[in-house]
C-alpha cells in the first residue's frame, strides 16, 4: 500500500511541476502578446537600426534611410541621414577619418575579413580604443528616417 501511495505521490508531484511549467510558459506568451497589441511607443514611430560592418552594406542605403555611429565610451550617437550625395558612405571607407566627440581621431580601418568593399572595418578612437565605436543602419531602402521625420502631433 505504500508503495503505491508512494507513486501517487510522484505522479502528483511531477504532474503539478509540469502545470506549474506551462502556466508559466503560458503567461510568459500572454504577457508578450499583451505588449506587442500596446503602442509602446505612443504612437510614434520608431527607426529600428541594424549593425553594418561593410562600405558595401553602406553603399546599399538609399536616401531617406539612416546611418549611426555609436561609441560606448563616449555614450555619444552620431546619425547621418542617407541623401543622394552617398557622403555616408565615408563612415564605411577604409582609411577614412573622423572626429569623436571626445575629440579623438576615428580611424576606419579594415579587419581582413572579406575583399574591397565586402571587407569587415572597425572604427578606432585615438582616445577610446579600438573596440568602443560600431556602426549601424536602418534596413537599405525602408525610408525609416522619411517616416519618422516632421510628424504631426
Amino acid at each position: 500500500m505504500t508503495t503505491r501511495t508512494s507513486l501517487f505521490s510522484k505522479i502528483g508531484l511531477t504532474s503539478g511541476l509540469a502545470l506549474a511549467v506551462a502556466l508559466a510558459v503560458w503567461s510568459s506568451v500572454a504577457a508578450q502578446a499583451a505588449d506587442d497589441e500596446q503602442d509602446a511607443h505612443q504612437g510614434h514611430p520608431v527607426a529600428h537600426l541594424n549593425h553594418i560592418t561593410t562600405q558595401a552594406e553602406a553603399e546599399a542605403l538609399k536616401p531617406g534611410d539612416a546611418i549611426a555611429m555609436a561609441c560606448s565610451k563616449c555614450r555619444h550617437v552620431m546619425v547621418q541621414h542617407v541623401t543622394e550625395d552617398n557622403s555616408h558612405v565615408k563612415l564605411m571607407t577604409i582609411g577614412q577619418k573622423h572626429t569623436c566627440v571626445c575629440g579623438g581621431t576615428v580611424t576606419v580601418v579594415g579587419t581582413g575579413k572579406g575583399e574591397g568593399k565586402n571587407e569587415e572595418v572597425n572604427h578606432v578612437c585615438s582616445n577610446c580604443g579600438d573596440d568602443a565605436m560600431f556602426v549601424c543602419a536602418t534596413k537599405p531602402g525602408s525610408g525609416a528616417v522619411k517616416d519618422t521625420e516632421h510628424q504631426e502631433e
